[in-house]
Parts: C-alpha cells; structure tokens; sequence
C-alpha cells in the first residue's frame, strides 16, 4: 500500500511540473507591471508555511503578500530572459518564493532550479548559481527586474544582507530563510 501511495504522489509531482511547465513555456512576456493585488488574502511567505495573516502594514508600509502563479511565471520569465545563456526551463524551487510590497513598489525572491526539457546548458548555469537566492523588483510601470543574488556564501543575515529589498520587508519574510 505504501508503495502505491508513494507511485501515486510521483505522478502527481511529475503532472504539477508538467503544469508549471506549459504555464511557463505557454505565457508571453508582456511590458507592463503585474498590477497590485486589490486586497491581499492572508499571505503565505514564499510557500514555506508561514502564514501572515494579510500582515498589516510595518514601518516603510510593507507587506507580505500571497503570490499569484502569474507574478511567480513573470518573475522567472524575467531572470530567464536576463541569464546568459537565456533560461527557458526554469521554475523557482518550492518553499523559496517571497513577494511582497511596500510603498507601492513590488518584491519578490526565490530560487530556481531546471524543469523537464532544460538543456545541458541550462543545467550548468544553475548549478551553482541556482542555489542562490534572487532578487527581483517591479515598480510601477517597469515590469519585473531582476536586482541582486545572495553572494557564495549566502550571508547569515538572508534577506536582510540585500540592500535593494527594504528592510522591515525582509523582517517579514524572516529574511528569506525558506525551508524548502
């Protein structure tokens, strides 16, 4: 019975990334900024299993928000098109994706690994650099872009060590140390 249960969970993995696959391969990019979410439900940090409850504003007015799949597909779009070579078979890893916004302008880290189909090219560009955490930004009118990785060693601090995410958001986001 075990066993069956374990062939069962491994088909639905591989259909999830088959999903995501298409999602991702199936989206064209587009020039303008994700619009803010109307009103934020309550806010799953990155995926990893820390719920916030909508987090009311901070100090800087920041707030962790819940990611929707189209700002997770414009965010890997955005460092896939960035990468060199351009990186077409990518998904963030699962329990790593954090969004947010404060002020009006939006944030998002996560780290990426390869999906079904990706190159031999693709696999080398994130095997090192894929373990690092990536930064991304999206100001009104501008789209997402990307604008830091943690360095090799990632700092202790996470998050908080990145000067371009604000500092009460990587406070919400426990400065970024998923469990994933």
């Amino acid at each position: 019975m075990a066993h069956r249960n374990r062939s069962l969970s491994r088909a639905a993995t591989v259909g999830l990334a088959a999903a995501a696959l298409a999602l991702l391969t199936g989206c064209t990019a587009t020039a303008h900024s994700t619009p803010p979410i109307a009103a934020p439900s309550p806010a799953v940090s990155a995926s990893a299993g820390h719920t916030t409850a909508g987090s009311p504003p901070k100090s800087g007015g920041c707030r962790s928000l819940t990611v929707p799949a189209t700002v997770k597909a414009s965010v890997t779009r955005a460092y896939g098109d960035q990468a060199q070579p351009r990186l077409t078979h990518i998904a963030p890893v699962k329990g790593t994706f954090y969004y947010g916004s404060c002020d009006g302008t939006f944030y998002a880290a996560t780290r990426f690994q390869p999906t079904p189909g990706s190159t031999a090219a693709e696999q080398v560009a994130l095997q090192d650099d894929g373990a690092a955490m990536k930064y991304f930004v999206d100001r009104p009118g501008t789209g997402w872009t990307y604008v830091a990785s943690d360095g090799f060693p990632a700092s202790p601090q996470g998050c908080a060590a990145i000067t371009r995410i604000p500092a009460s958001l990587a406070a919400l986001w426990d400065d970024c140390r998923s469990t994933g």
